[in-house]
C-alpha cells in the first residue's frame, strides 16, 4: 500500500511541474503526447500522460471549489 501512495505523490509533483512549465496548454501538451504513444501500441505510456492529465484536472477541481 505505501508503493502505491508514493506513486501517487510522485504522480501529483509530476504534474505540478507540467501546470508550472506548461500553464493552461498542460493537458493539452500530455493529451497529445499519449495520442503519440499510442500510434506507437506504447498503451504504458499512454496510461501514464492521462493520468498525469487527470491529476492536473483533480488539481483544478479541488482549487475551484
Amino acid at each position: 500500500m505505501r508503493e502505491i501512495r508514493e506513486i501517487h505523490d510522485l504522480t501529483g509533483r509530476v504534474a505540478a511541474h507540467y501546470m508550472e512549465k506548461y500553464g493552461a496548454k498542460a493537458c493539452d501538451i500530455l493529451e497529445e503526447a499519449a495520442r503519440q504513444c499510442e500510434e506507437k501500441w506504447d498503451l504504458t505510456g499512454r496510461n501514464r500522460l492521462l493520468r498525469l492529465r487527470d491529476e492536473i484536472l483533480i488539481s483544478e477541481m479541488q482549487n475551484a471549489d
